[in-house]
């Protein structure tokens, strides 16, 4: 199979289609699950506060958990580490399956359950961003990521569609079910591949000497500093349309939950957009520039989403966000793997998912509280209103300095 689009490039290399291929079948899956959830527990609750609790249990972990996680990811073998937690995240699918279709499921099955989705993911999510570098040599690395999230952002697109429309026709059970299904693929997939290194040079290092090794060189760059707290802010603040999104639908909209669908995918189709434009850049020249004023972006995207009332417009505004959210982490991400010390890479990217996803569950939460008394369309411009301030400021002071220099 020869791929000669450099936006594809990485295709050609079996290991890395092998997983691209079952992560695109399983990433499916995960955001039928991602979208039928938050409707189930809206529509049993009809409360902010508990959808933002649920979105706060599945993702809390990953702020404690990664940068160990991380640890674990440089020390043992991530192929057979991802086996343990694909066959996890088949489990609990599998059981909200059993539950919802019984109709046995309660408010704190699900709490159960994403908690423990979280704790699995905290793990999951940091070895398989690490396990990249196994499937590609470095020259295909920042291909290799934008790929990835390629995987990711398509199951966004088609994913949330699907889900909406299974969820008018069928309810949620039958997501959740093709979401435990879907997991065969990618467990399918680690079978056959054959890394092309193991990066076990760090086993004998201590656990908490490789915890501080990478700290301190995430403390002593300050791009990769800026830009984690770039993502962190993000993570608090910019998720609260996202979250708060079964509200906009039904109580702003008032659509149902094919309507849900429409907006999910909307934010898919720009991060799509973004993944072909960081998989086809040919070099990591201004890298930092791209994510300072993606996240500055980001933030006027969702100011304009929160104020609006047209439909078409809120789709092309969260199209945007969408774009600008995908940019700035795929490229934190790109920079991170190509100058994080390799004994200690699985760990630095640990604090790079822990940045990226680690705080959306306090936003989640806070997210729920303030449309609980603020209202949704207030409280996502607040969030927004936070990141551009901040953004701004780190782009300022950054860039700034280097153009002195």
């Amino acid at each position: 199979m020869l791929i000669s689009n450099s936006v594809f490039k990485s295709l050609n290399i079996k290991n890395y289609r092998l997983f691209f291929f079952g992560q695109i079948i399983s990433v499916i899956g995960s955001w039928l699950q991602m979208t039928a959830l938050p409707w189930l527990v809206y529509s049993m609750t009809n409360s902010a506060v508990l959808l933002g609790m649920v979105a706060f249990l599945s993702q809390i972990f990953i702020l404690i958990i990664s940068p160990f996680a991380g640890t674990f990811a440089d020390r043992y073998n991530r192929k057979k580490l991802l086996f343990i937690t694909q066959s996890c995240l088949m489990l609990e699918a599998g059981i909200l399956t059993i539950l919802t279709m019984t109709g046995a499921i309660q408010i704190w099955h699900i709490f159960i359950l994403s908690t423990f989705l979280g704790l699995v993911n905290a793990f999951d999510m940091t070895i398989r961003q690490s396990f990249i570098i196994d499937l590609v040599p470095k020259e295909n690395l920042m291909n290799a990521i934008g790929l990835n999230s390629l995987i990711f952002n398509t199951g966004r697109v088609i994913g949330p569609a699907i889900a909406g429309i299974i969820i008018a026709k069928y309810g949620e059970s039958l997501c959740f079910l093709f979401n435990t299904i879907s997991y065969i693929a990618i467990i399918i997939a680690l079978a056959h591949i054959i890394p092309i290194k193991h990066t076990l040079e760090a086993n004998t290092a201590k656990f908490k000497d490789k915890l501080f090794a990478a700290s301190n060189f995430v403390k002593g760059n300050k791009i990769v500093l800026s830009m984690l707290i770039v993502l962190a802010v993000n993570g608090i603040v910019t998720v609260f349309p996202i979250v708060l999104m079964p509200i906009f639908v039904k109580d702003v909209y008032g659509m149902t939950a094919n309507g849900l669908g429409l907006f999910m995918s909307a934010i898919g189709v720009g991060a799509l957009l973004a993944t072909i434009t960081v998989a086809g850049k040919q070099n990591t020249d201004n890298i930092q520039k791209w994510v300072f004023y993606s996240s500055l972006s980001l933030g006027f995207g969702i100011v304009f989403f929160s104020l609006i009332t047209n439909i078409y417009s809120a789709c092309l505004f969260l199209a945007i966000t969408g774009y600008c959210m995908v940019v700035s982490m795929s490229l934190t991400n790109t920079y991170i793997q190509i100058n994080a010390p390799s004994q200690h890479r699985g760990t630095v990217i640990g604090f790079f998912i822990m940045a990226f996803l680690g705080f959306t569950p306090i936003g989640s939460l806070l997210g729920g509280y303030l449309a609980n008394g603020l209202g949704v369309k207030l409280a996502s411009t607040l969030g927004a209103v936070i990141t551009i301030i901040v953004s701004l400021y780190l782009k300022n002071k950054l860039l700034g300095n280097q153009n002195k220099g």
